[in-house]
């Protein structure tokens, strides 16, 4: 497995990894698009990162970065249904997390969706400390 730098032609499947399921976002109403894979892969605040097997992207790592404090929020993991549970997000942590700390980053966290049980699993056993419940509140601007 290969983990390098997202680049523009990873849109389409950074967009199919996204919207595979809710768990993603906090509102089943939302889906990623084709804006959102741009931002990601261009925009300065993201470090984007895919695993490739083969030459196939089969997960992606988002971290939003803040670095004039020194913190930053895994943003998106997700991998492929057909290749979960073979060790392929802690991989993703591990390369972002050493990437982050190379760079300055002291603090990392993320959000997690509470019934997304196999993510927390993940956290947790990649040593991160399970914070305060929180309520996610989302609005369309029309």
């Amino acid at each position: 497995m290969k983990i390098r730098k997202a680049k523009e032609s990873d849109k389409k499947i950074i967009l199919k990894l996204l919207n595979q399921n809710s768990g993603n976002t906090a509102d089943d109403k939302l889906h990623y698009k084709e804006k959102h894979a741009d931002e990601y892969i261009r925009g300065k605040a993201f470090r984007t990162f895919v695993a490739e097997i083969d030459g196939k992207v089969i997960g992606i790592i988002m971290a939003n970065v803040f670095p004039i404090a020194e913190y930053a929020e895994v943003y998106n993991l997700a991998v492929d249904e057909g290749n979960r549970r073979k060790g392929i997000g802690i991989k993703l942590m591990d390369f972002v997390e050493k990437k982050l700390k190379k760079s300055g980053i002291e603090f990392v966290y993320g959000y997690i969706n509470e019934d997304n049980i196999s993510s927390q699993k993940l956290m947790e056993k990649l040593g991160y400390n399970r914070g305060k419940k929180l309520l996610f509140y989302s609005k369309i601007l029309k």
